[in-house]
C-alpha cells in the first residue's frame, strides 16, 4: 500500500464514520423524542391525579356531598349503614348522599366522555364491586404496601397507546367515615387512583418529521464531510512532500555514503601506498649510516645527524600513517562481538610494554576489571591507545616526581565503565572536548611525541559500541580518561 493512497482510504473511513454519527444523533433524538412524549404523557397523568386528589379530599373533608336522585345517580348500597344517606328538603326533593369515592367515579365518567381521560378508583375492599382490581391493577396495590407510590406504564387499550398511572391513596381521619367498618386505620393504603392518558396524540408529533432539523442536520452533515475533505487533502499533500523528501534524503544518503565509501577506500589505499615509501626512507637512512660508520675519509658528523633525523621523521611519519589506518577501520569490528576478559587483556598488553614501563619507571596500579562487550582486537586496539597516551603525554613534568598510572573499572547498570588515570600535567578544562578531534594537539614542540590522533581512534572505537568517552580530573593529580562500553548491540 503506498503512503499517498493511505490517507484516501483514511478519509473513507472518517466520512463513513461523520455519516455513521449523524445518522446515530438523528436516531438518537428521535428516540428521545418519543422519551419525551411519554414523559409529557406521563406529567398530563399526574396533572389529572391530582385534581382527583383534590376534589376527592374536598369532598371527603364536607362528609361527602348531597345530590339530587336521578337515573345516573342512585342511592349508594354501600352507604346504607349511614341513617342520612337519603334525606329530603323542605320542597320535597329527594336527595342522595354521594361519598368521595362515587362523586370521583361518576366524575371521572363525565369527564372521560368530555376529554378521553380514563380515570379508575380501585382496592382491595372496594365497597362497590365494580371497583375490584384488574392484574395490573392488583400488582400495583401490592407495590403500594411495599412502600412504592407511584406506578406507571405503557399499554394498548382499544388498540390505542396509553400511559397508564396509579398513585396509592392513604387513608385519613374523613375516610372512616365510609371505610372504619372495613378495619381501615388513618396512614394505611385504602387502594389506588388510576389515571389513563391517550399517547396518541403526542406520538402523532413524533412521527411527524421536522423539515427544519432535518434541514440542519443535513447542512452539518454536509459541512462536516466538507472539513473532512480539506483536511484529508492537506494530509494527502503533506504525505506527498513527506515521501518526496525521504526519497530526497535517502538518493542524498545514498550519494554520501558512496561518497564516504570512495573516500575512506581512497585513504586506506593512499595510506597503504604511503607505508612502503616511509619503509624504504628509514631502510636507506640506516644503510647510509652504517656506510658513513665504514668511510673514516667521508665521515660528518653533521651529515650523520641529519641522516637521524630523515630516519627518525620517516618512522613517525610511518607510525601516523598507521594511526590513519587504526582511525579509518576503528569504527568496524574486526572480529564477532562478545564478551571479553579484560582482566587477561590488559595483563598482555602490560606485558608487551613492559620494557617501555621500566625505562619510564613508571607505578602501575591495576584494579580488578569488569568484562566488556567487543571484539577482541578493537578492544586491545581501545587499551593499547588509552595506556599508549598515558605514558606518551601523562608523565609528570618534575623529574623527581614518580609516574603513575592508575587503570580500574566497574560496572554501572549494563554497562562497564573503565577509567585509566595518570599523574601528569593534564589538560585544561577548555580543550578537554577539542583533544578528540583528529590531529589535535596542545604541544608546539616539534618532538614526534605523537600526532593527535590516539584520543579520536578511541572515540571511534568507543562510539562504534554506542558507548561514551570523556576526560575528568584524576585522583593522581593527572587526567582521568573514562568510557564506557554498554552490554547490548
Amino acid at each position: 500500500m503506498s503512503k499517498a493512497s493511505m490517507p484516501l482510504k483514511a478519509l473513507l473511513g472518517v466520512s463513513i464514520l461523520w455519516t455513521a454519527s449523524v445518522a446515530g444523533f438523528f436516531f438518537w433524538d428521535s428516540h428521545m423524542s418519543i422519551w419525551y412524549a411519554q414523559e409529557m404523557a406521563i406529567k398530563e397523568a399526574r396533572g389529572h391525579f391530582n385534581k382527583d386528589v383534590a376534589l376527592r379530599k374536598w369532598a371527603a373533608r364536607h362528609g361527602g356531598v348531597y345530590v339530587p336522585v336521578d337515573e345516573r345517580t342512585r342511592p349508594n348500597p354501600a352507604l346504607s349503614h349511614i341513617a342520612e344517606r337519603d334525606i329530603s328538603t323542605p320542597s320535597g326533593i329527594k336527595l342522595t348522599l354521594m361519598n368521595p369515592a362515587y362523586l370521583l367515579r361518576q366524575v371521572m365518567s363525565e369527564y372521560e366522555e368530555l376529554y378521553g381521560v380514563k380515570g379508575r378508583i380501585t382496592g382491595f375492599k372496594p365497597l362497590n364491586p365494580d371497583n375490584a382490581p384488574d392484574e395490573w391493577e392488583t400488582a400495583a396495590l401490592h407495590q403500594f404496601e411495599r412502600g412504592e407510590t407511584e406506578v406507571f406504564e405503557q399499554t394498548l387499550i382499544n388498540g390505542e397507546p396509553y400511559i397508564r398511572l396509579m398513585s396509592a391513596m392513604v387513608a385519613d381521619e374523613h375516610c372512616l367515615k365510609c371505610h372504619s367498618r372495613q378495619g381501615y386505620r388513618v396512614g394505611e393504603v385504602l387502594g389506588g387512583v388510576g389515571v389513563s392518558v391517550s399517547l396518541q396524540s403526542y406520538l402523532e408529533g413524533v412521527a411527524r418529521v421536522d423539515p427544519e432539523k432535518v434541514l440542519l442536520l443535513a447542512v452539518i452533515w454536509i459541512m462536516g464531510l466538507a472539513a473532512i475533505y480539506a483536511i484529508g487533502l492537506l494530509i494527502r499533500r503533506r504525505v506527498e512532500e513527506r515521501t518526496l523528501n525521504e526519497a530526497a534524503l535517502i538518493r542524498k544518503n545514498r550519494e554520501i555514503v558512496s561518497a564516504n565509501a570512495y573516500l575512506t577506500r581512497f585513504a586506506e589505499i593512499s595510506a597503504h601506498h604511503l607505508m612502503e615509501p616511509t619503509r624504504r626512507l628509514v631502510s636507506y637512512s640506516q644503510r647510509l649510516q652504517s656506510r658513513l660508520k665504514t668511510m673514516p675519509d667521508a665521515h660528518s658528523d653533521e651529515v650523520y645527524q641529519d641522516l637521524q633525523v630523515l630516519e627518525r621523521d620517516a618512522a613517525h611519519l610511518r607510525m601516523l600513517v598507521k594511526d590513519i589506518q587504526l582511525f579509518l577501520a576503528a569504527g568496524e569490528p574486526v572480529e564477532k562481538v562478545g564478551i571479553q576478559d579484560v582482566d587477561a587483556l590488559v595483563s598482555s598488553l602490560l606485558q608487551r610494554l613492559e620494557s617501555r614501563l621500566k625505562r619510564a619507571h613508571v607505578r602501575l596500579h591495576i584494579d580488578k576489571l569488569p568484562s566488556a562487550t567487543l571484539d577482541k582486537s578493537r578492544l586491545i586496539d581501545l587499551f593499547w591507545t588509552l595506556i599508549d597516551n598515558a605514558l606518551s603525554h601523562g608523565l609528570p613534568i618534575d623529574d623527581n616526581a614518580v609516574p603513575e598510572i592508575h587503570i580500574s573499572g566497574e560496572r554501572v547498570g549494563k554497562l562497564s565503565r573503565y577509567r585509566i588515570s595518570d599523574n601528569g600535567p593534564g589538560i585544561p578544562l577548555q580543550y578537554r572536548e577539542r583533544v578528540f578531534e583528529i590531529f589535535e594537539r596542545l604541544t608546539t614542540t616539534d618532538t614526534p611525541a605523537g600526532a593527535g590522533i590516539g584520543l579520536p581512534i578511541a572515540r571511534r572505537i568507543v562510539e562504534s559500541r554506542h558507548g561514551k568517552i570523556g576526560l575528568e580530573d584524576s585522583p593522581l593529580g593527572g587526567i582521568s580518561v573514562v568510557f564506557e562500553l554498554p552490554d547490548d548491540n
